[in-house]
């Protein structure tokens, strides 16, 4: 939503959907379907497409300021 206020970003959306044959209207129809999924079905979706065991997961900062530095 907030890209669709910026006209750069606008334009780019715009011809994106012109080379796809799509419109605006596909943006709405999709965000609704977005809107509508349970957390459940979330779940589930991630469960079938992802593997959280060949998931990597990297921290980065300074953990000694943020008090969690561990030895």
């Amino acid at each position: 939503m907030v890209a669709r206020s910026q006209e750069q970003a606008l334009v780019r959306t715009l011809a994106t959907r012109e080379q796809s044959g799509r419109t605006m209207k596909w943006d709405e129809q999709m965000e609704a379907k977005i809107q509508a999924l349970t957390p459940e079905q979330v779940k589930t979706a991630f469960r079938r497409h992802l593997d959280p065991a060949a998931l990597s997961i990297v921290k980065a900062g300074d953990f000694q300021k943020a008090g969690v530095y561990q030895k």
